[in-house]
């Protein structure tokens, strides 16, 4: 799901486009807390290749990646979108797994998938 309201600060100068701290975009909804399946393993995988797992990846490579996803795909992209794409291309980048063994992957589960619906 995409975010309401594009988080965007490029009119201020000495912030990115992703930096929001401190302005007012609204209340939070406390009841919006149900992640679905893919987001919560989406978390298990960043936990696996951090630093209480394989330790492959830190907190600021993480970090860097999301801020380089460019102000159109951030704001296009939901919270745990941005997390998937911002490890993709960090394990990608350090030579983990290549874009092609991705989608070739991403294939063979699509093709599972509508076999089995699962």
């Amino acid at each position: 799901m995409k975010d309401p309201k594009p988080f965007t600060t490029r009119n201020e100068q000495g912030r990115g486009y992703h930096d929001i701290g401190g302005l007012n975009y609204g209340p939070v909804d406390p009841n919006v807390t149900d992640a679905r399946p893919w987001e919560k393993l989406s978390i298990v995988v960043g936990n696996v290749l951090g630093a209480n797992g394989a330790k492959m990846i830190r907190t600021d490579e993480t970090r860097r990646t999301r801020e380089e996803l460019g102000e159109q795909l951030y704001n296009e992209l939901g919270y745990f979108e941005r997390g998937i794409e911002s490890l993709r291309r960090l394990i990608v980048e350090k030579g983990i797994i290549t874009d092609t063994e991705i989608e070739s992957r991403m294939d063979a589960i699509a093709q599972k998938m509508s076999g089995t619906g699962r």
